[in-house]
């Protein structure tokens, strides 16, 4: 589409930010308020009950207030029937853009902190994001990290699209063994998907990611959680309950995952001289 042809009432459109299968999304400036914004712009027109999960779920999302997710400002209609989505544009790029990088360890568990804390609102509404992944944690300019994509513009109905080979809800290099089996998911499998992005900033890769889409699942399903070594090894326990292939035997939720990121970071303060 040809970003001129794209009007939306109160807002200055100045290009587009990335496309998706379900929709694109802009770079826009709210008029009445000045700031910039990302508009999300669904593309389906044929689909009335797609249409109308985009609008719930965008309720839903709005109601979810947390530092680290992303604000929705505004949803309305295009003139051609499209719902848009316009919400906080979030400078700092994307975790997907540090692939193959090695954090340090305390700005990794950070950046886990900081979107288990997200989670805790996610999952006390009922929602389960599905798709954890680095493309959807960005960053504020300030290093806050920030939680978006909470399934907006995807079918989520896990029984029809993962028989669909290639077509999978979720993001099959992050995917629980759950989700990658068709099964019922809940708060547990978002630790699961949390637990491979903690593995790959601390070590640069995602041992899990296969050749194919099917050698990928099957490593989620049979794949023990690989070793960490050297000043790494602290963090093993939390890898292995967070990667776990049973979800019982996983952090029951995001509380227990963050109490025990509080723990190990009072531990590793009390071997560290602080000096002023």
């Amino acid at each position: 589409m040809n970003d001129s042809l794209l009007e939306i009432p109160g807002y200055s459109v100045h290009g587009r930010l990335g496309k998706g299968g379900m929709a694109e999304v802009y770079l826009a400036t709210q008029e009445s308020l000045h700031r910039q914004v990302a508009i999300k712009v669904l593309q389906r027109l044929d689909d009335e009950a797609f249409a109308k999960r985009f609008v719930k779920e965008a309720h839903l999302v709005a109601s979810l207030h947390h530092p680290s997710i992303i604000t929705i400002h505004d949803i309305g209609q295009l003139a051609d029937g499209r719902y848009y989505i316009a919400m906080e544009f979030v400078a700092g790029g994307d975790l997907a853009q540090h692939r193959g990088e090695r954090f340090e360890p305390q700005r990794a568990l950070d950046i886990v902190r900081q979107i288990a804390a997200a989670l805790v609102v996610v999952h006390d509404k009922g929602m389960v994001h599905r798709d954890i992944k680095p493309a959807n944690i960005l960053f504020r300019e300030d290093g806050t990290a920030v939680l978006s994509d909470f399934g907006i513009a995807k079918e989520l109905e896990l029984d029809s699209e993962l028989t669909q080979y290639n077509v999978a809800v979720g993001s099959p290099a992050y995917s629980s063994p759950e989700q990658a089996q068709c099964q019922p998911l809940d708060a547990r499998s978002d630790i699961y998907s949390l637990g491979v992005i903690l593995l790959e900033m601390l070590t640069g890769t995602n041992p899990f990611r296969g050749s194919s889409y099917t050698q990928t699942v099957m490593n989620h399903v049979q794949q023990e959680t690989p070793r960490l070594h050297g000043a790494l090894e602290r963090y093993q326990f939390l890898l292995d309950r967070m990667l776990a292939k049973d979800p019982d035997e996983r952090f029951a939720d995001c509380r227990v995952l963050l109490a025990s990121l509080a723990e190990l970071n009072e531990g590793e303060l009390d071997n560290t001289r602080l000096t002023p």
